[in-house]
């Protein structure tokens, strides 16, 4: 195997694709090339920095999904403030 495929086998056993014989030669391949054993563990550290980084921003969808905020106060204690539907007396008609 060469160093292409190797690469190529190790970038699919991180994506959980890699077939058996294909992970079985590129670990082979690995025993041999210090330069794949680099790439391989760099690899590594970028598929788990991808796949446990912070989620991007997402929008705030309490509003729309509870039926928007009242405009109460923010010291009025209905709940409203924290995403519960609001208990005040001019909202609940």
């Amino acid at each position: 195997m060469d160093c292409e495929r190797c690469r190529t086998a190790i970038s699919a056993g991180l994506d959980g694709e890699a077939g058996a014989r294909e992970t079985a030669r590129a670990e082979a391949h690995l025993a041999g090339c210090a330069a794949c054993r680099t790439w391989a563990e760099l690899a590594a550290v970028v598929t788990r920095r991808v796949r446990t980084g912070p989620a991007d921003p997402a929008p705030d969808l309490a509003a729309a999904l509870l039926g928007g905020t009242c405009d109460c106060a923010a010291t009025c204690g209905c709940g409203c403030r924290q995403g519960l539907r609001c208990r005040c007396s001019a909202q609940v008609a």
